[in-house]
């Protein structure tokens, strides 16, 4: 086990026990005030249009290089996030950034923008990892077919606790293949990452079902995910962003248990939409 202090982290490098795994994202969907997912977009790991099973909750494991790619390790050892570079290849932001990196652990897609009637979510898969739902979020994303104006939806789910639980919100017209998780008090140009949750809900555990009091159109995806890790990037893109998630994080290195599915949402502060291109790497260590 990984007590994550410097001696720990210091023999799992000398014994090896480390890996850096390379990715590339060529351009994806323009964006700016917008939170977008880097899946959306062709390159190493590949281009996932988040399809499946209409409606139904389709597990995220991640095999090989479908996602960012980390090696196995042995039963009983513990592997955790130690760094990671991003670099974009893209003209001046004109603002700083975020990038926020996350452990998809599915969602439910093909979900009808034009229907006002309550859609019931099929829950036969369950969650393979965070199986309590304790920290997992919501993330609401338009793809496949673009909506064509804001809308308000109702969503049902069970809290970590067990507890049925509902949040209305607003549905943002951000533009396909971008996040669209809206609040209720918020201008129609402005999402979050995640849905707020009520009645002191602290995670999710599943969708029982939504309902679009305005439908916005297209069709939405309806991910379950836990964040990992939160870094920042400057406004030129000749400069790489480096994050320690050790010393730069009080040491509470991001755990990556077996199978996640490992991408990132990135935020450009300002300035006209860009299509970004990403390059980097993450580094992992176990013990």
């Amino acid at each position: 086990m990984l007590k994550r202090g410097i001696a720990d982290i210091l023999e799992s490098f000398e014994e090896g026990r480390f890996h850096t795994q390379r990715f590339v994202k060529n351009a994806g969907t323009a964006h700016a005030l917008a939170w977008a997912d880097s899946s959306f977009a062709s390159g190493q790991p590949g281009y996932d249009a988040r399809v499946g099973a209409p409606a139904a909750f389709n597990q995220a494991v991640a095999s090989r290089n479908d996602a960012i790619y980390f090696p196995p390790v042995t039963s009983g050892q513990e592997r955790y996030l130690m760094g990671g570079t991003f670099w974009a290849n893209q003209a001046t932001f004109n603002g700083e950034g975020s990038l926020v990196l996350f452990d998809l652990l599915g969602y439910y897609p093909l979900v009808d923008g034009d229907s006002t009637d309550e859609q019931t979510f099929d829950n036969s898969s369950a969650l393979t990892r965070y199986t309590s739902g304790e920290g997992v979020g919501i993330v609401v994303v338009n793809h496949i077919a673009p909506q064509i104006q804001a809308g308000r939806v109702t969503v049902n789910f069970v809290d970590q606790s067990d507890t049925a639980q509902s949040v209305t919100v607003n549905v943002p017209a951000q533009g396909q293949n971008l996040v669209c998780s809206g609040h209720d008090t918020v201008s129609n140009n402005t999402a979050t990452i995640t849905l707020p949750l009520a009645g002191g809900a602290r995670g999710v555990k599943r969708i029982t079902s939504v309902q679009f009091t305005t439908a916005p159109g297209g069709l939405f995806c309806f991910y379950l995910v836990k964040t990992l890790a939160t870094a920042t990037f400057g406004g030129d893109n000749n400069v790489a962003t480096e994050k320690c998630f050790c010393t730069q994080n009080g040491y509470a290195m991001p755990r990556i248990y077996d199978g996640a599915w490992i991408g990132w949402f990135d935020h450009i502060g300002t300035g006209a939409a860009r299509a970004v291109s990403w390059y980097g790497d993450l580094t992992f260590i176990w013990k």
